[in-house]
């Protein structure tokens, strides 16, 4: 049996730039893969069988599960020969803007090319993005700069050394109703590239990234479930410091430089006010 850790991911920074006309937003964000992993158990067997358990355990197990059409995709596109018996611990909180059913899915990809010997190409990860926008950075992980619908990668050879404090609220956030509710008028608010361009140059200044991060979803979604900014609003009193929600939410965090003494209590204030899912993780 192989056993893969697949971890989930924060947008450090998010904007949207445009709408194409089919329909699909233009992202510029600063992704980094974080060390709160799903579990997934893969073995040959004689059919194919998915399935999931953990505290986020699928309800929908069916064929329109993303790791069952990528699976079809190999067995009918790609030459894949044998069936596989998937299992994933869902330890990733889902419609929370970490990404974990796309880094399932990518890390799914990585054990199907590693079986077929296939070395992948960027326009080969590119073209994952057809199952997921999210897919390709997670085929690499770390450190990198997203854009177009989230295909167009620049990876750093870095990681940043940050601890970071991850709070799931209990609610899921639909992604694609978070997006319907944006205008024209609502793109390119942030000075975004200033971070690009610190991260580009290698001169990171932390009180500087923390000070451009920014998410265009944060109205729209806190509109949609105004819990969020209340736990957000709560929270950056208690943490004293900012915190900004990840992808198209419900999932926010705060970052702290690693050598910050005062983590582990502000941990703990956070806890013992707040009973909803807060982790202490690191950006890896």
């Amino acid at each position: 049996m192989n056993t893969i850790k697949a971890p989930c991911k924060i947008n450090l920074s998010l904007d949207i730039t445009s709408k194409r006309e089919d329909g699909y937003h233009l992202i510029e964000s600063l992704f980094h893969t974080v060390n709160l992993y799903d579990i997934i158990n893969i073995e040959k067997s004689e059919e194919y069988k998915i399935s999931t358990s953990g505290k986020f355990a699928l309800k929908d197990e069916s064929e329109d599960n993303i790791v069952t059409k990528i699976f079809k995709y190999f067995k009918n596109d790609m030459g894949l020969k044998d069936n596989y018996n998937i299992h994933i611990e869902k330890n990733i909180p889902t419609g929370a803007g970490l990404g974990g059913g796309s880094s399932d899915a990518a890390n799914v990809i990585k054990f199907f090319l590693n079986e077929l010997n296939i070395k992948a190409d960027n326009s080969l990860i590119e073209s994952f993005s057809k199952f997921g926008a999210d897919i390709p950075f997670f085929i690499k992980g770390g450190c990198a700069w997203v854009s177009g619908i989230g295909e167009k990668i620049i990876n750093y050879d870095f990681t940043l050394p940050y601890d970071i404090i991850l709070i799931f609220p209990n609610i899921h956030v639909s992604t694609k109703l978070a997006y319907s509710k944006f205008v024209k008028e609502d793109f390119n608010k942030s000075d975004i590239f200033a971070i690009k361009n610190m991260l580009d140059n290698k001169n990171i200044d932390f009180k500087s990234i923390v000070s451009h991060t920014y998410n265009i979803f944060e109205k729209n979604v806190f509109n949609l479930e105004n819990k969020i900014e209340s736990i957000k609003i709560q929270a950056e009193n208690i943490l004293n410091r900012k915190v900004s929600m990840s992808g198209s939410g419900s999932s926010l965090f705060a970052l702290y430089e690693r050598d910050d003494k005062n983590i582990d209590s502000d941990l703990e204030k956070l806890k013992s006010q707040m009973n909803i899912d807060i982790y202490k993780l690191s950006l890896i």
